[in-house]
């Protein structure tokens, strides 16, 4: 509550055990998870290359091109071999276990450490600058 007894709508993306953070946190690992076996799902159809005329497949195709595109750019292919999927699972999973990481419980000792650092105090300072 700010000073007034109002409640701030951005209170709820501070890391807690609110019920909207927890939709958005496990919503979002989810979809990337999901994302995770749509990629799986198109690396294997690449062996079989009359899979890409079928026409129930394009879906997998049209989802997962667009992101594997843009490591194709990064990682040629060596030998005839595509490895930049590697990079793309590597960098959901960063994004995944970051995103989980952010709905983590900040240990009290911790706490105390920020707020005696420049960052505890640029931190509280923006708190103070949302009670208004």
């Amino acid at each position: 509550l700010g000073e007034n007894g109002s409640r701030h709508p951005l209170a709820m993306a501070i890391p807690g055990n609110g019920l909207a953070e927890q939709v958005i946190v496990g919503g979002f690992g989810n979809f990337i998870s999901i994302y995770n076996t749509v990629i799986t799902v198109r690396i294997l159809l690449s062996w079989f290359p009359q899979a890409a005329g079928v026409g129930a497949l394009q879906p997998v195709y049209q989802i997962t091109d667009p992101y594997l595109n843009l490591f194709r750019g990064i990682i040629p292919p060596i030998f005839g071999l595509d490895f930049s999927p590697i990079l793309a699972f590597v960098t959901l999973n960063l994004l995944q276990s970051s995103t989980v990481s952010l709905a983590a419980e900040i240990p009290d000792d911790m706490k105390a450490k920020f707020s005696k650092s420049k960052f505890g105090f640029a931190m509280q300072k923006g708190r103070n600058q949302l009670a208004y």
